[in-house]
């Protein structure tokens, strides 16, 4: 019976297996499924709006439907919705003329074909605009909807190269606008302007590019000219060799006269065409080049500012929202790569006696003492930050609880030798420690974080003055 039990058993337990294995292989095809289907969709929510907004023209029902789908699909709305906004727009189709404005010529629908190098070159340039646009709408407030849409117009009356530097300025001189306006997040705020920024690169470097082309066009040209007016030399000597062909003679003659003719007067327009795309290529190359000082100007700014919004006003030190963002990062790749970090707790030891009996300012120089007597003995890569009031926090990278155990010591004995005079009376600063590491099973930087904060419990427990490690 045992063994027929333990068969069974084993029947079982290899039908797990199979079972197993194929659940295993359906959520891996399931990932891939839907990986592909991601994709698909933002490529869809990144392109489609650009592809609409360009088509919704004037201001009749279809284009006002138009501009609810695109906005619609930058949200990313239910499919209900959008299954209801398809419905209209199938019916404005039906009901309203979508054909040409007055007055303009109807195009048939392979007229993009037919169109010129520069033609194809300026619906390119919009077209990248048109994502650029695109972007901005979808993080900028509604404040800022007026002047999109009245780029988005200019973007779309575009004709000529003479109209891109305009379209250029118009949209840096709008995100100059949201960075001097703005209040958000300036870490935020700066890598957006750095995407917008690095696009518009992206377009006017394809333009620079275009123009070296067309010039390497040219150099090939006068080469081609050059060997032909040496064959045209060489028919003329050839000519001259026998008297006894004259009518021949006159008939070459003239034929050469006719090619040098041509020769000079393609050569004229040559060198008009050569002219306007100098001229051209040295507005771009200096509007590149302001271009990017003024964004060089502006990421300064943003960085001086993100300097001053990271530091605290009083001590010097990292305030709480740089900590934030740091801890955030060091628990992200203890996380995913096992890289081990520790957090100080410091806490000062009797500072609201001190700012009882001295007064703030005094509680204030003490703060200021404590955060200059700890940074030397810190590492390039760690960090000091005020917590709130009188408690700092320290973030030792790749440090484990014993390495961080000896550092806290240093900061203490170091601290314990401050020492105010204020009015003949002596003030003593000494600070509580409290130290924890990353450990296998956190999940969440504030586990590590309130370690260490009920390590400088105990730490006060334990008569203040003192490290202790949790």
């Amino acid at each position: 019976m045992s063994s027929d039990a333990d068969e069974k058993t084993m029947m079982l337990q290899d039908q797990v297996k199979k079972l197993q294995s194929q659940k295993d292989i359906l959520l891996k095809e399931l990932d891939v499924v839907e990986e592909r289907f991601e994709k698909i969709n933002r490529l869809y929510r990144r392109y489609f709006p650009v592809i609409i907004d360009s088509v919704a023209i004037g201001d009749n029902a279809f284009s006002r439907i138009c501009k609810d789908l695109s906005q619609a699909l930058k949200k990313g709305v239910s499919e209900g919705k959008l299954e209801y906004i398809f419905e209209r727009l199938k019916t404005a189709m039906f009901r309203e003329d979508i054909a040409s404005l007055p007055g303009e010529k109807k195009k048939g629908l392979f007229s993009a074909f037919q169109k010129s190098g520069s033609e194809l070159f300026i619906d390119a340039y919009k077209l990248s605009y048109y994502d650029v646009v695109n972007n901005l709408r979808s993080n900028l407030d509604k404040q800022y909807t007026g002047k999109l849409d009245n780029i988005t117009k200019r973007i779309r009356t575009a004709e000529d190269t003479g109209d891109i530097s305009d379209i250029r300025e118009n949209v840096f001189r709008l995100v100059f606008a949201y960075i001097s306006d703005t209040s958000q997040d300036r870490y935020k705020v700066n890598a957006f302007v750095l995407e917008i920024a690095g696009k518009i690169f992206d377009i006017e470097s394809t333009i620079t590019s275009s123009f070296e082309y067309t010039g390497s066009m040219f150099q090939s040209n006068d080469e081609f000219e050059e060997a032909l007016n040496f064959k045209i030399t060489d028919l003329e000597q050839i000519k001259d060799v026998s008297s006894s062909l004259d009518d021949f003679k006159i008939q070459v003659a003239k034929r050469l006269s006719s090619i040098k003719k041509a020769l000079e007067t393609k050569q004229t327009k040559d060198q008009a065409v050569k002219k306007l795309v100098r001229q051209n290529q040295d507005a771009f190359k200096t509007g590149f080049s302001r271009l990017k000082q003024e964004l060089d100007k502006a990421t300064k700014h943003s960085e001086e500012l993100e300097k001053k919004l990271d530091r605290d006003q009083l001590t010097g030190a990292y305030n709480r929202r740089a900590y934030d963002r740091r801890v955030e990062e060091e628990m992200e790749r203890f996380l995913r790569y096992g890289t081990m970090f520790s957090l100080l707790m410091m806490d000062a030891d009797k500072f609201k006696l001190i700012n009882d009996d001295y007064g703030h300012t005094v509680g204030d120089k003490c703060l200021q003492e404590i955060i200059k007597r700890t940074l030397p003995l810190l590492r390039k890569n760690d960090m000091l930050a005020r917590y709130e009031g009188d408690e700092f926090v320290i973030i030792l990278p790749g440090t484990d609880k014993a390495g961080a155990k000896k550092a806290a010591e240093k900061i203490r004995k170091n601290i314990e030798r401050i020492g105010f005079l204020y009015k003949s009376k002596k003030i003593k600063v000494t600070v509580s420690i409290g130290v924890s590491q990353s450990r296998k099973g956190d999940k969440d930087h504030l586990q590590i974080f309130e370690r260490a904060d009920i390590a400088v419990y105990k730490a006060k427990e334990q008569g203040r003055n003192t490290v202790v490690v949790n």
